[in-house]
């Protein structure tokens, strides 16, 4: 008849023989430097994901420092006088920074650039010319260290005019002649009534800066010569 040890399989009948060595005091349990060297597991096999620095949402809302809507802010946050053109004449206000929006009348050409001839119109806090049924029957001179690029500025052209009162002169309106005031300009501000997003060069909307006049291209003074103080 087989015996019990007979029928258990070598490994777990040496099992239950050191076990009960170390019961009986036979053995001893082997210490951590009999096990040999611990070797570490090996690493993952999956590569790490490197870290993404975090990029912060840019509005698409978000104007372009050049925009339109930037000149538009900028307009109505300029410090200038009250002042009107008929109050411009009198002399104690040369010197005074304005703000006045027009239409282009007639352009002349300078020995500098050129001056521009405008119809008044009323406006509000943004700066922006207000036509209706009532006309201001006011005019005055607006003149530049240069010229204006004459497809984005001509007659009927609604603008609005920053600059200082530099003195007064005489200006024909309806065959007959007003005195208006002569104003330095310091910037100047184009209307356009192109539907919104045309990019179309004549529909620029904004401030717009005058170009260099070549000595050999200009004119003897049409406008400052009938200045008067």
């Amino acid at each position: 008849m087989p015996t019990l040890s007979s029928r258990l399989p070598f490994r777990l009948m040496s099992s239950m023989l050191l076990a009960g060595a170390l019961l009986t005091g036979c053995a001893q349990a082997p210490s951590s430097g009999d096990l040999g060297p611990v070797v570490a597991p090996p690493p993952s096999s999956v590569p790490s994901v490197p870290s993404v620095p975090s990029v912060s949402p840019v509005s698409p809302d978000a104007p372009d420092e050049n925009s339109a809507v930037t000149d538009v802010d900028q307009l109505k946050t300029l410090s200038v006088s009250s002042l009107t053109p008929a109050q411009g004449v009198d002399d104690r206000n040369v010197g005074a920074r304005i703000r006045w929006a027009g239409a282009v009348q007639s352009l002349n050409a300078t020995n500098e650039g050129g001056c521009l001839t405008m119809m008044y119109a009323r406006s509000d806090n943004d700066g922006a010319p207000h036509w209706t049924n009532e006309p201001t029957y006011k005019m005055f001179l607006a003149c530049a260290q240069g010229a204006y690029d004459p497809a984005l500025v001509g007659e009927f052209t609604n603008l609005t005019i920053v600059g200082r009162i530099s003195g007064k002169t005489s200006i024909g309106i309806g065959g007959g002649t007003v005195t208006g005031p002569v104003v330095e300009i310091e910037k100047l501000f184009r209307w356009s009534d192109c539907p919104q997003g045309d990019q179309s060069p004549q529909c620029r909307y904004g401030f717009i800066s005058p170009l260099a006049v070549p000595k050999s291209e200009r004119f003897p003074s049409q406008c400052r010569s009938r200045q008067t103080h």
